[in-house]
C-alpha cells in the first residue's frame, strides 16, 4: 500500500467523510453465519476498478496534519481502504518519513478472506514490514477463529506467530482447538511450519507433535497421513500408519505399515505417475509372517493399473493395463475392507490396446481370470482370452439413409480341463431408421458367420464346426402426450405403443462349445433384442412379437421425468429349439409379462418397482423388486429394497441414518437373505458431533465369500471442520452401504 503524504492526508487535500464509531469487535463476526454447517470455498470476489486499486481513500472523524514533521493523526471511527481491503482503528498515526502508520488502540484489518483484530500495532507500508499483539483471527469462508498473542509480518511472503489456535467452532465452542508454539508461514513456498503443535478434542489432548509442517494450498507435501484405526474379529485390532513421499509434481508414493494384532505387520506400498500421455498406480502388500494362519505362512499382494493415451503415435489409439494377483485364494477375504472386495471370485488381470476412430473402434487384448472361491464349479469358470482381436465398425446415414455397422471377432479360450480353441465371429447389419416426431420405424437386417478351431473337444465332435444365420427384425412404436396438472404440477403426459418382430431361422448349434455365452437376464429392455443369449456361441431361433407400452409423466417446467411405467410381453409363433445345452425346446405361446416402475413425483422419496411374471409357471413370480429411498432436508436417510429371482436369491435391505436430535444421528443397515434365512451384513453406528466436529462409531458383522462364517468389525472416525478426519473412512464405507447416502 503507498502511503499518503500529509498533505493528503489533511482535510483540504483528501475528501473525508466523516462515519458514526463502531465498534471492532462486533464487526470482527459481522456476516459470519456460525450455525451454519456448510462451507463456501468462494473468496469474494474483488471488484475494484484497476484504475482505482492504487488509490487511498481515508475516512475519520477527524484528521491533524502535522507538516514539520512530516506526520499525520486520524481519530476516530478511522477506515483506510485500498485495493478492497479496509484497516479500521479509533486512533492512527502515520510517520511519512518512515512510511510507518502505528496504533496503540485496537486496530481491525479486513482483507479478502482474512479479518484480523489486535492491539498496539505497526505496519511499515514500503517494507511491507509490521506487527500486532493480541490477535484474534476470522477466515469467513472457512469459518474459522483462533488467536495469537503477537502476529509478525517479516516481509510480503513471510510472516511468524506467536502462541497460535485454530478452530472452526464457533465463539464460545472449544470441540477442538489446535494450538502452537509457534507459526511461521511461508506464502512463496505455501507451507506453514508449527513448533509444540497440539490437537484437543473436547478438552483432552490427542495428538502432539515438537515440529510440524502443513501446506497452505491443494499441493502435496511429504508427511504422515491421517492414521486410521478398526478392529475385526478374523484381524483384531488393525492400526495403519501411511507416510506420504512427493517426489516430484508427476509422482508420488505412499508407505503403508499395517499392524495387524493377531497376524503381524502387514507392509504395503503405493507408488502413482502422471506423464503427459500415461498415467497409472501400481501397489504391493506383503504379510511376512501370518501368525494367524497354520495353512499360509508369507502372503502378500499386487494390483497394477495404466492408462496410456498413445495419440501420438496415431489418432485414437490408447492402451490399457489392469494387473491383479493374491498370493492364496483367502487372501482378500482375511485382508479386505470391503465387502466389494471380500466377495470377489474372480480376480481379473487384464491388458488392452483400444482404437477409436469416428466410425471405427478396435480392441487387443488379453484377459485372465484366477478364480479364488473353489467350491464353484469347474464348467462355470470363465474362459482366459489369449488374446481376443475385434473390429467393429459403424456408419450412419449412408447411402439411401440407411445405417451400416460390422463386427469382426477373434479369441482364443483357454480353461483348465475343458474344451479351449480359437472363435471367429462375424456379424453384418443394415437397417432403415425413419423417425418423425410422432413415432419411428426401423426394419433391419443382420447375418452371422461363426466358426471355432477346438482343442479337447468331446468325443463324437467336430473339431472345428462352424454355424450361418441370419436375421430380420422391425421395430416401431409411436407416441402420444397431452398436458395435465395432477398434484398441482403442470406436466406432459405421454402414451408411448411400441412392437418389435424378429425372425431367425433355426440352426442346430448343439456342436459349438460355450466360451462365454449365457442366457441374458428377462428385463423391459431385452424384450428387443435380436438374440436371446449375451454371446456368439448361441443364436436363438426366433418367430415372434414384441407388445409393449410405456407411459411417462414430465415435468413441463424442466422436462424432468417424474415418472415412467412400462409393460411388455413377447408372442412366440413357434418353439425355441436353440438353448445352452440339449434340453427340449421351449414351447410356451408367450414369454413372462415385464412391468417396470420408476417415479420421483413425491419430494424427498424415489420410488422404484419391477416384476417378471410367468402365466405358464407353477410359480408364477420369476423376479421382483421393489425399492423405495427417503432423503429428508435434516439429512435423513431411508432405504429399503426388496430383490427377488426364483431359485437363485430372495433378499432385503433396510438401512438409514436418522438424526435423532441436533447433534445426535443413528446409522444402520440390516441386509437379509429369505431363501437362506440368515442375514449377509448388519451395521449399527451412530455419528455425533455438531458443525465444528463429528465422531462416527460403526460396528458392522457380515459373512464371508463362501457364507460360512461370520466377520465381526468396528470402526471409528473423528471428523475436524476444516482439519479433516482421523481414523477408518467411514463415509466411504456408507456410501457403498447404504443406498442413496
Amino acid at each position: 500500500m503507498t502511503p499518503p503524504t500529509p498533505e493528503q492526508a489533511s482535510p483540504q487535500t483528501e475528501p473525508i467523510a466523516l462515519s458514526r464509531a463502531s465498534k471492532l469487535a462486533d464487526q470482527l463476526d459481522q456476516g459470519i453465519d456460525w450455525q451454519q454447517c456448510s462451507l463456501s470455498s468462494n473468496v469474494p470476489e474483488d471488484r475494484t476498478e484497476p484504475a482505482a486499486r492504487s488509490k487511498i481513500i481515508i475516512e475519520a472523524d477527524s484528521a491533524t496534519a502535522m507538516p514539520e514533521e512530516n506526520k499525520a493523526r486520524f481519530q476516530g471511527s478511522v477506515v483506510i481502504r485500498r485495493n478492497g481491503d479496509r484497516l479500521m482503528a479509533d486512533d492512527l498515526r502515520f510517520d511519512n518519513n518512515r512510511k510507518i502508520v502505528r496504533s496503540d488502540a485496537q486496530l481491525l484489518v479486513q482483507m479478502r478472506d482474512l479479518r484480523v483484530l489486535g492491539s498496539k500495532a505497526w505496519f511499515d507500508l514500503q517494507k511491507q514490514r509490521g506487527a500486532m499483539e493480541q490477535v484474534s483471527y476470522r477466515i469467513p469462508s472457512r469459518k474459522a477463529r483462533g488467536e495469537a498473542s503477537l502476529l509478525e509480518i517479516l516481509d510480503g511472503r513471510h510472516s511468524h506467530y506467536e502462541n497460535i489456535s485454530y478452530t472452526t467452532c464457533p465463539p464460545g465452542n472449544r470441540g477442538f482447538v489446535l494450538s502452537a508454539d509457534s507459526m511461521d508461514i511461508d506464502q512463496e513456498k505455501q507451507i506453514g511450519r508449527f513448533r509444540g503443535a497440539m490437537l484437543k478434542f473436547l478438552g483432552v489432548p490427542i495428538f502432539y507433535a515438537p515440529k510440524l509442517s502443513l501446506p497452505l494450498n491443494e499441493q502435496r507435501k511429504s508427511g504422515l497421513l491421517v492414521p486410521s484405526a478398526g478392529y475385526s474379529s478374523r484381524n483384531g485390532m488393525d492400526l495403519t500408519l501411511p507416510y506420504y513421499f512427493n517426489l516430484a509434481p508427476n509422482y508420488d508414493a505412499t508407505f503403508i505399515p499395517r499392524l495387524l494384532s493377531k497376524r503381524g505387520v502387514l507392509l504395503g506400498g503405493e507408488f502413482r505417475f502422471l506423464t503427459q500421455h500415461h498415467k497409472g498406480e501400481l501397489f504391493a502388500e506383503i504379510l511376512p509372517d501370518d501368525n494367524e494362519s497354520r495353512e499360509y505362512s508369507t502372503r502378500g499382494a499386487i494390483r497394477a493399473r495404466s492408462h496410456s493415451n498413445l495419440n501420438f503415435l496415431t489418432q485414437g489409439l490408447s492402451a490399457d493395463v489392469d494387473i491383479n494377483w493374491v498370493s492364496d485364494d483367502d487372501y482378500l477375504d482375511d485382508m479386505g475392507r470391503s465387502l466389494a472386495v471380500t466377495s470377489t471370485r474372480h480376480l481379473l488381470s487384464r491388458a488392452a490396446l483400444n482404437w477409436r476412430l469416428p466410425d471405427w473402434d478396435a480392441i487387443a487384448e488379453v484377459r485372465n481370470y484366477n478364480t479364488l472361491d473353489k467350491t464353484i464349479d469347474p464348467e462355470d469358470r470363465p474362459y482366459s482370452l489369449l488374446p481376443r482381436l475385434a473390429v467393429n465398425w459403424t456408419h450412419f446415414q449412408g447411402a439411401a439413409g440407411l445405417d451400416y455397422s460390422a463386427g469382426v471377432e477373434m479369441t482364443s479360450f483357454y480353461r483348465d480341463d475343458s474344451v479351449t480353441g480359437s472363435r471367429f465371429d462375424l456379424l453384418p447389419r443394415v437397417s432403415l431408421p425413419l423417425n418423425r416426431d410422432w413415432g419411428f420405424l426401423q426394419p433391419a437386417l443382420s447375418g452371422r458367420y461363426t466358426s471355432y478351431e477346438l482343442d479337447n473337444q468331446l468325443p463324437g465332435l467336430d473339431n472345428k464346426p462352424d454355424r450361418s444365420t441370419w436375421s430380420a427384425s422391425l421395430d416401431g412404436g409411436l407416441f402420444f402426450d397431452r398436458s395435465v396438472n395432477w398434484l398441482g404440477r403442470n406436466m406432459t403426459h405421454t402414451l408411448e405403443p411400441r412392437i418389435f418382430y424378429l425372425y431367425t431361422p433355426y440352426v442346430e448349434q448343439n456342436d459349438l462349445p460355450l466360451f462365454d455365452t449365457g442366457r441374458l437376464d428377462f428385463s423391459f429392455n431385452n424384450l428387443f433384442r435380436e438374440n436371446r443369449f449375451n454371446g456368439p456361441d448361441r443364436v436363438g431361433d426366433a418367430n415372434q412379437l414384441t407388445l409393449a407400452l410405456t407411459s411417462r409423466l414430465l415435468s413441463r417446467a424442466n422436462g424432468r421425468e417424474l415418472l415412467n411405467a412400462s409393460i411388455g410381453q413377447i408372442l412366440y409363433f413357434q418353439d425355441r429349439r436353440v438353448n445352452l445345452d440339449r434340453n427340449a425346446p421351449l414351447d410356451a405361446s408367450s414369454s413372462s409379462v415385464i412391468a417396470e416402475l420408476s417415479t420421483a413425483i413425491f419430494d424427498k422419496w424415489m420410488l422404484r418397482a419391477g416384476l417378471e411374471y410367468d402365466p405358464h409357471a407353477d410359480r408364477k413370480l420369476r423376479q421382483g423388486l421393489a425399492m423405495a429411498t427417503y432423503s429428508g432436508d435434516a439429512g435423513q436417510r431411508l432405504h429399503a429394497s426388496w430383490r427377488l429371482r426364483e431359485g437363485i436369491l430372495e433378499q432385503t435391505d433396510l438401512a438409514a441414518v436418522w438424526p435423532v436430535s441436533d447433534k445426535l444421528s443413528l446409522i444402520g443397515r440390516w441386509y437379509y437373505s429369505v431363501e437362506e434365512n440368515h442375514s449377509l451384513e448388519t451395521v449399527a453406528g451412530l455419528e455425533y458431533g455438531d458443525c465444528c466436529w463429528r465422531i462416527r462409531a460403526i460396528w458392522r458383522r457380515y459373512l464371508d465369500r463362501n457364507g460360512e462364517e461370520y466377520n465381526d468389525t468396528a470402526l471409528l472416525q473423528l471428523e475436524l471442520n476444516g482439519l479433516g478426519k482421523l481414523g477408518n473412512n467411514i463415509d466411504n464405507f456408507l456410501d457403498r452401504t447404504i443406498y442413496g447416502y
